[in-house]
């Protein structure tokens, strides 16, 4: 049993690694067809499913962090990483809302750089 929910974690992990690189990134298709994609993780054509697997982590991360906290209004803000480099976007309701997401971000483990796009009062 104990094995069993050990897996349940990296299954889930791979499953949106998978969907988030989509089929045409496995395909066989052109590096210029990967590239016109419009999901920004998968139009790197050298980034490989571990570095997938590893931002899907920090992007779970970052937004469960974000949902525990008292101050922060997560259902207004979308996070993107992208080779450990997190892009938080939406609104939030102020200034110090905006400063405690980019905060928490920060501190989630595997996170390299927080790029904010969150724009506050709205």
């Amino acid at each position: 049993m104990t094995q069993n929910r050990n897996l349940v974690p990296a299954i889930f992990v791979a499953a949106v690694a998978f969907g988030v690189t989509g089929c045409a990134h496995w395909s066989g298709k052109s590096a210029d067809t990967r590239a016109s994609n419009t999901a920004s993780t998968a139009s790197d054509p050298a980034r490989g499913p571990v570095q997938t697997a590893a931002d899907a982590t920090i992007t779970a991360k970052v937004k469960t962090a974000l949902g525990n906290d008292e101050l922060v209004k997560a259902r207004n803000i979308n996070v993107d990483t992208m080779r450990g480099v997190v892009t938080l976007n939406g609104s939030v309701g102020s200034a110090a809302e905006k400063e405690r997401a980019i905060t928490l971000a920060k501190r989630v483990e595997g996170v390299s750089d927080v790029r904010d796009n969150l724009r506050a009062g709205g």
